[in-house]
């Protein structure tokens, strides 16, 4: 067996000992109870998160069928949960389709427990949306696959090493039961990107060498707390902390790591890489926040060939945003931020080129967003085996992998990191409102962050706290005032 020469871990023996799979295929053969919606022909939709994402969650599974209705909303805050309620309303009315809003005043949840209470108000082969931040995707997956539910859970499904061995457990029960899952890698869903996979997996650019990660662009800001907890503050900015949405590289480069592991790989399944070692953290941002910007990983395939990621969220700075492939033969542009894909006979594949293309998919443009949901719909409404976890499962260790190589600043193997028992929020079932925050910031409001060569993610507590350093400019103002 073929053996890694950087890590002397074998993919196949990892992946046999972790559980963790390629993970693309989907139809798996598999003897299953049937899992219909209720008699009536209608399918009820709950949906757990009415944050931005599960906004458009909502309306895109409201249209993948014409017998759905919107049956239940829930989130933690209560303006949301009512205000989603009130323009998913609107909408359907607007289009004379108020027959698909069966929301009523009692079935708008809130609360950390509204999860359960909106699952509990469905029956068995009904619909519920999981679109919280991602560090509940564990948790209301499990209560979800207990209820007998079919399940769409928005990327990433969880935010560090067991979550997803959670996630595996909860897996194996939906296979049994027949549940359809799908997972919000919505890139996977979008025709000319999967055209462009297979003709690379293919040869159309010849062997593939290498793939490149990029998405650098202006960061996100995080709100002034006002008179919010710690907690609340971080559930109103949740891109800006690592407990619930799994760090940067992890909620925003998932969907082209993904895409370019799967180029690397065979059919529907992704290459998993075996070792990534990294560097990143702050640079110029001073937010009060876990935010990095900036981060730069090598993945390693267990081939020797790697996978390049690059990300970098600083103001004023040079912008790149796509997946990009080189093989023997030339190289490619496609995933996220690349509406149409393409290749070349040389190596400089940007997006923006419009000259020097070899090829182009035939596939007509579509609304991937839409269209995952169309698909794991007509998968119930056919009760043809569809479950996606896996997939998921296997796209979100790679970006934590990396975060992980990031913070520790170690040259880390995926066998190493798979033994980690470390959780970035513990007892996340008990929490309530009155529950001391998973990030807890000093008496300036500055938050711990990573330290690597110190950080150790083996151990109970992953980070150590510090005070960060003072902007470069108000280090100079400091000294002024010292000689003054």
């Amino acid at each position: 067996m073929k053996r890694n020469a950087f890590s002397g871990t074998s993919r196949r023996d990892f992946i046999k000992t972790s559980g963790i799979l390629a993970a693309g295929t989907i139809l798996a053969s598999q003897a299953a109870p049937r899992v219909h919606a209720a008699e009536s022909n209608i399918i009820k939709i709950a949906i757990v998160g009415c944050g931005g994402r599960g906004g458009g969650a909502v309306r895109q599974a409201l249209a993948a069928d014409p017998n759905v209705v919107l049956h239940a909303v829930a989130d933690t805050f209560e303006d949301r949960a009512f205000g989603m309620a009130g323009a998913v309303k609107a909408d359907l009315e607007n289009r004379d389709e108020g027959k698909k809003f069966g929301v009523t005043d009692d079935r708008r949840f809130t609360g950390f427990d509204a999860y359960k209470k909106a699952m509990d108000s469905l029956d068995p082969g009904d619909v519920v949306l999981l679109t919280t931040p991602p560090g509940f995707r564990p948790l209301h997956y499990a209560y979800a696959v207990e209820k007998g539910l079919n399940v769409f859970a928005e990327k990433p499904v969880a935010v560090d090493i067991p979550g997803l061995k959670w996630l595996q457990e909860t897996n194996k029960k939906a296979k049994e039961k027949g549940l359809k899952v799908g997972v919000g890698l919505n890139n996977r869903h979008y025709n000319r990107t999967a055209e462009m996979v297979y003709a690379i997996q293919d040869g159309k650019i010849g062997d593939v060498i290498s793939t490149y990660v990029y998405r650098m662009h202006s960061p996100h800001r995080v709100s002034p707390i006002g008179d919010r907890t710690p907690l609340q503050q971080q559930l109103r900015n949740i891109f800006c902390f690592t407990w619930t949405t799994g760090g940067f590289i992890v909620d925003a480069l998932i969907h082209n790591l993904d895409i370019c592991c799967w180029a690397m790989g065979k059919g529907d399944d992704a290459n998993i890489p075996v070792a990534c070692q990294g560097y990143g953290g702050r640079t110029v941002r001073t937010d009060k926040d876990e935010l990095i910007d900036v981060a730069c990983c090598d993945f390693v395939f267990e081939d020797g060939r790697k996978m390049t990621m690059h990300t970098k969220c600083i103001p004023n700075t040079w912008d790149s945003f796509q997946g990009t492939v080189h093989g023997s033969k030339g190289s490619a542009v496609l995933g996220e931020g690349v509406g149409d894909p393409k290749t070349f006979a040389d190596y400089n594949a940007i997006k923006e080129r419009r000259e020097g293309i070899v090829w182009t998919p035939s596939a007509p443009g579509n609304d991937s967003y839409q269209t995952e949901h169309d698909r794991l719909f007509k998968a119930i409404r056919d009760d043809q085996a569809w479950n996606e976890m896996d997939r998921g499962i296997g796209a979100t260790f790679v970006p934590i992998l990396g975060r992980m190589a990031v913070d520790t600043g170690q040259y880390l193997t995926a066998e190493k990191a798979w033994t980690s028992n470390y959780e970035c929020v513990k007892n996340v079932a008990d929490m309530t409102f009155d529950t001391p925050a998973p990030a807890t910031p000093d008496e300036n409001g500055n938050y711990p962050m990573p330290i690597p060569g110190q950080t150790d993610y083996w151990k109970d507590e992953a980070v150590t706290n510090f005070t960060p350093a003072p902007a470069a400019g108000t280090q100079r103002r400091r000294r002024r005032q010292e000689q003054q």
